[in-house]
């Protein structure tokens, strides 16, 4: 069984985590479905009688079986995905930004490779992300304008993602190992039914959330709806359009998910453009070296020599 990966770590003045990163938006437009689940999804679902009733109400191992099959669903598999963010607040102008996301996670550790393809100011910045279990994971920022490459300091965390409502940790990768599950009842979204989890994060994962509940389709292993608890009190919700969904190289892609804080009135619509799935991603991509000399147009280039055999 995995670690948890994101421990409690010490500093002078406080205990951080280790700050990580992953498919980005994928987190909330990436979903797919695993073969062979029937028999899970009875279970957590619970069993029907004759008269239609629930007869077996679904068990914590069941809950965690769901969030286990969800998360592992958002990162398993190599992909490349264009996104587009729309952000607006109740009372300013919009901003809208395109991000290109490169990850592998067939091998160990997993890797991510952000680039911003718009607007004209931060075209060319980028990020790189490698996992390190059990330890702070290594994330570098590219930014054209100086021309160098920094590490991401523990501290900038909890920071806004480029003017969004996203911050990096609602950006990172998850895993079950790191979280507590449990079910507490039936919902729907959009009127496609769902159960409510309530996910907490075990004592030795550090979070900015206290507790997240989302509401998960069974049947696709999507989380349609997850709302965000700091201190007990609502501060966003994120909420994926069922219609959109599509079924993609063996995965369940959502077109278009929003995230609303529910303090500031500010909401971030996401849009997936592009998702292709990808059998041979080359290593060479997830470097600091690619990420200050290459481009997005260099990453698929390197992308489709990997898909025809090469390095």
């Amino acid at each position: 069984m995995r670690a948890p990966r994101k421990r409690k770590f010490a500093s002078s003045r406080t205990r951080t985590v280790a700050w990580c990163i992953a498919a980005a938006v994928s987190c909330a437009l990436g979903v797919a479905t695993l073969s062979g689940a029937g028999t899970a999804r009875a279970a957590e679902t619970g069993a029907a009688g004759a008269s239609g009733t629930v007869e077996v109400w679904p068990t914590d191992a069941n809950a965690q079986a769901l969030l286990n099959r969800t998360l592992r669903n958002l990162y398993e598999g190599d992909f490349v995905q264009v996104f587009r963010l729309e952000s607006q607040r109740a009372r300013g102008r919009s901003m809208t930004r395109r991000l290109q996301v490169v990850r592998k996670e067939s091998e160990q550790p997993g890797r991510a490779v952000l680039r911003f393809l718009s607007p004209e100011d931060i075209r060319g910045s980028a990020m790189l992300v490698i996992e390190r279990d059990g330890q702070p994971d290594d994330v570098f920022l590219y930014l054209p304008a100086t021309l160098r490459t920094r590490r991401i300091s523990l501290a900038q965390r909890y920071d806004s993602f480029f003017g969004t409502n996203l911050t990096y940790e609602d950006l990172e990768p998850k895993y079950g190992v790191d979280f507590e599950a449990r079910i507490t009842g039936r919902g729907e979204v959009a009127g496609v039914p769902c159960l409510e989890l309530q996910i907490r994060p075990r004592p030795d994962v550090e979070s900015q959330y206290d507790e997240t509940r989302s509401c998960v389709d069974p049947e696709r292993d999507v989380a349609l709806r997850t709302d965000y608890y700091v201190s007990g009190r609502l501060i966003k919700r994120l909420v994926v359009e069922p219609s959109t969904l599509s079924h993609l190289d063996g995965r369940w892609v959502a077109g278009r998910a929003r995230l609303e804080s529910t303090a500031t009135d500010f909401t971030t619509h996401i849009t997936s453009e592009l998702y292709e799935r990808k059998t041979s991603i080359p290593d060479r991509l997830f470097s600091t070296w690619n990420l200050e000399s290459g481009s997005d147009a260099s990453d698929l280039r390197v992308l489709r020599s990997g898909d025809e055999g090469g390095d």
